[in-house]
């Protein structure tokens, strides 16, 4: 993929500096390790052997014989008489067992270190998302998800699992189902949750079918661009990308406080004396009426002034 110089200052910028990843302790393969030196002294210590002639290579086993003895008027009884080992199998025993031990002690040795854990300064930075194969550098409309999952879901079924992966639409009319939206493209709104969660943001967009609406300066994902002509270079694009309605709530901008959406219905007297009564919308949290204003337009992040972020 071809990058160009302003595309790569742009994302550069998105990821803060001294940041880090938490790192996977490797646990299992020493644990695993562990247990087979365990075994193996186990089954070593288990079946001693001793060298039955100073020779190297002869193995018998060292349990006691039978030997019979005579008593005056009885039978002769077999009895146990331990037959002396031969001093050569001693260092043989001797240095086996030694192993065995050795063994033993690597085992105790990797099941009883401590594990590794990532220490408490470490900090999880969330990766934008990465759309392949972009056509635009303009944030994207929502659209149904296709593949495993729509099939999965089936064709009646618009929410999967949580997730809406298609336009709800009404069986007897055919016509999408639109969800009743708290907020109008120009409302300045505060982001409640997700990684720009505090940043004092304005709507521009509203989409009702999906209860998604697109916000100016966050949710920025990276497009890869491809191009379409000869002339042209593909490049990655930094955008902003539709979010969910519910992590955002109405701002004052006077008083900095975010707060829950508000109508009541005032009398308000026209110029030719009439009185209409009119719906109104307000902050819940300080009473002030939330105007409407028009939304500015959309403009890459390179194009983008101070004023406008």
């Amino acid at each position: 993929v071809f990058t160009s110089r302003a595309s790569q200052t742009a994302i550069g910028t998105m990821a803060p500096a001294g940041s880090q990843l938490q790192q996977t302790p490797m646990d299992r393969p020493r644990h695993a390790a562990g247990l087979a030196f365990a075994a193996f002294a186990a089954v070593c210590l288990s079946t001693p052997f001793r060298s039955s002639r100073a020779g190297p290579g002869a193995f018998v086993s060292a349990a006691p014989q039978l030997q019979r003895t005579q008593l005056p008027g009885s039978q002769a009884l077999p009895t146990l008489a331990a037959q002396p080992v031969p001093s050569a199998a001693a260092p043989a025993s001797s240095g086996f067992c030694a192993a065995a031990g050795a063994v033993g002690a690597i085992a105790l040795a990797l099941l009883g270190a401590p594990r590794r854990r990532s220490s408490g300064s470490t900090q999880v930075v969330a990766k934008p998302r990465v759309a392949m194969c972009a056509r635009s550098g303009t944030p994207t409309t929502p659209m149904g998800s296709r593949g495993k999952r729509r099939i999965r879901a089936g064709r009646m079924r618009p929410i999967f699992r949580g997730r809406q992966i298609a336009v709800r639409v009404n069986p007897k009319t055919n016509k999408p189902i639109r969800y009743r939206m708290h907020v109008m493209p120009g409302d300045v709104v505060q982001v409640m949750k997700g990684k720009d969660a505090g940043k004092v943001t304005e709507v521009l967009r509203v989409y009702p079918k999906w209860n998604k609406i697109l916000c100016l300066g966050v949710n920025y994902c990276i497009k890869h661009v491809r191009p379409r002509r000869e002339d042209e270079v593909g490049q990655r694009v930094q955008v902003e990308a539709p979010m969910h309605s519910s992590c955002v709530m109405h701002y004052s901008e006077t008083e900095g406080v975010a707060g829950l959406l508000g109508i009541r219905f005032e009398k308000k007297t026209l110029s030719d004396g009439r009185e209409v009564v009119k719906k109104v919308r307000f902050n819940k949290a300080t009473g002030e009426a939330i105007t409407v204003k028009v939304p500015q337009k959309w403009k890459p992040v390179l194009e983008r002034t101070e004023d406008e972020e």
